[in-house]
């Protein structure tokens, strides 16, 4: 609470004149169609199917296990169904449903458990209130989807869209840059405390102003937003309750979809001054190609006025952009990469130095995108989760082995691996190592037994297919309206300009502005159309995605093993 008190304050101080909610809006665009001025109620049926699919998790304020309401929700339904709609029609959250359990989690296991900061302050909350937001996010979601109100390169908290989807369109635009013997300076921005330093009144402006929310639906969020109150718990023991005059609740389902439609007008301002730019909730990156002659004094100039622009905005909106933890990173090729390192961006006060790599949303980058750095803390970790259940393997079932080295490890190996597809074959190989030593620790086999039977035996797929596997699997969906625009946009069906019998085969352009092998290969539209070419033409046909899946494996499996 003293935390974002001392930002606002300082925030306050900053702001040099008064401040206008005309000033504030400046940047947003007026919404001119039909606006959303009701929620409309809910059913039972859809309330049905939104508890059912709800995990069976529970919270201190619950009166019930979740478990037990579902058992019993037969007979609560009509009551509940009553409960969701008289909120609806009333424009009004009950009191208890706005309170909030904090049980602080540790942003990673290696951050000293003493200091304060290093925690996350997650929302625990009732699990009806969880179901009423539920209902409201749809209802917001069809009206933003409707009137194409959506930041399209904001990847956060949208169907079809993940932090995957978000690093492969990012990782693409370095990637072409690279092979046409470009650089890409990519700044990665860090807000303090994004979620819980949220100006209501501004927020509630930008939703009328910018997303057309008004009457019933407007008041509706405006008394879910006011006198919420959180108390935090640790072990046992809970402090008294505090009221929240600003932020939505992290934990929550509608806190984060408010957010990303609080802070849409920073992809403008980025495209003002053509920079190109993505960004999943409150991690933010702004890139911006050039060639290695280019001028890069202007390139700085124009660096330097799109983030004083976001850091008026930002400071006007009432969110800290964090100037210490800003990053800053220049992508080049290999013989180029020495003479840009000293590339420095004066910024507010600070100087921003090339950094040699940068953590992307999970994912290592390093300066000319090897991806060795990734490979190694993948590495490290699974091999720190595999000696951990090895400790215990000879207490457990193989089945309870297997389950847990699929959710340690394999899920490790998996994130981001549509990445490296084409990296250098020894960058793989280490790769492969940790999934042969996690496949031996199922069956229990020792260091230089045979490995392939084992994993032919597990149905896995080496670590080189998995990222075919993704990768293709990502082009059926942008091929099916199914992926997001970012990366339809990207995927061409093949049509001849005259009629030949390759037309009805179920073939993708591939691009053919092509410079260097090493790059060009790593491109999601070049990668993808090389793979997906390469498919009998009763994959390539399919519309079904769970039959197309599991053919996909079944051909994918039979490749990796054909010579055994």
């Amino acid at each position: 609470m003293n935390k974002i008190e001392t930002i606002r304050e300082n925030l306050s101080a900053s702001n040099k004149r008064s401040i206008t909610m005309c000033d504030i809006m400046k940047s947003d665009e007026k919404f001119n169609g039909e606006h959303l001025s009701s929620f409309k109620p809910t059913t039972i049926t859809e309330l049905t199917k939104i508890i059912q699919s709800a995990l069976s998790k529970h919270c201190e304020l619950d009166p019930m296990p979740t478990y037990l309401l579902k058992s019993c929700s037969n007979e609560l339904l009509p009551a509940m169904t009553n409960i969701v709609n008289c909120s609806l029609s009333e424009s009004l959250v009950s009191s208890s449903f706005k309170q909030a359990i904090v049980r602080p989690l540790l942003k990673k296991p290696s951050l000293d458990r003493e200091v304060f900061k290093n925690y996350r302050p997650v929302s625990n909350l009732p699990f009806l209130s969880k179901v009423l937001e539920k209902l409201v996010s749809s209802r917001l979601e069809h009206h933003v989807e409707s009137n194409n109100l959506h930041e399209n390169l904001q990847s956060a908290y949208r169907a079809r869209h993940s932090t995957e989807t978000a690093l492969l369109r990012v990782h693409h635009g370095i990637v072409s840059a690279l092979d046409k013997n470009s650089c890409v300076i990519l700044l990665m921005l860090d807000l303090s405390a994004a979620f819980d330093v949220i100006d209501h009144k501004i927020l509630l402006e930008r939703l009328n102003y910018s997303f057309g929310v008004s009457d019933s639906a407007l008041s509706w969020i405006e008394s879910y937003l006011k006198d919420r109150t959180q108390r935090v718990a640790i072990g046992t023991k809970q402090s008294d309750d505090l009221c929240l005059q600003y932020g939505v609740p992290q934990g929550s389902v509608l806190g984060p979809k408010l957010y990303c439609m609080y802070s849409k007008p920073v992809g403008e301002i980025c495209r003002r001054h053509k920079m190109l730019y993505h960004s999943y909730a409150d991690d933010t990156q702004a890139y911006q190609v050039i060639k290695p002659e280019g001028d890069w004094d202007d390139l700085s100039d124009r660096l330097k006025a799109c983030l004083s622009q976001i850091s008026d905005w930002m400071t006007s909106n009432m969110l800290k952009l964090n100037q210490d933890k800003t990053e800053l990173i220049v992508f080049a090729l290999k013989h180029r990469v020495k003479q840009l390192s000293k590339y420095e961006l004066p910024f507010d006060g600070t100087i921003l130095s090339d950094a040699n790599y940068v953590r992307n949303l999970g994912v290592f980058f390093d300066k000319t995108l090897t991806m060795e750095h990734q490979v190694t803390a993948v590495s490290k970790s699974c091999y720190h989760q595999i000696r951990t259940i090895g400790n215990i393997r000879s207490y457990i079932t193989e089945n309870a082995c297997k389950t847990l080295v699929c959710s340690l490890v394999t899920s490790r190996l998996d994130y981001g691996n549509a990445l490296l597809y084409n990296v250098n074959s020894s960058t793989i190989a280490r790769l492969q190592r940790v999934q042969n030593t996690a496949a031996r620790l199922i069956p229990r086999k020792r260091k230089f037994d045979s490995i392939t039977l084992v994993l032919m035996q597990l149905h896995w797929l080496p670590v080189q297919y998995r990222s075919h596997f993704k990768l293709l699997l990502y082009v059926f969906k942008a091929l099916h309206d199914n992926a997001p625009k970012y990366l339809e946009e990207l995927i061409v069906p093949y049509a001849p300009i005259r009629t030949l019998r390759s037309e009805n085969k179920g073939l993708i352009t591939k691009p053919r502005d092509v410079r260097t092998k090493t790059y060009v290969e790593r491109r999601f539209d070049r990668a993808g159309a090389t793979l997906w070419n390469d498919l009998p033409i009763h994959l390539r046909k399919e519309q079904s995605l769970p039959r197309f899946k599991k053919g996909l494996k079944t051909h994918i499996f039979g490749l990796a093993y054909c010579d055994v």
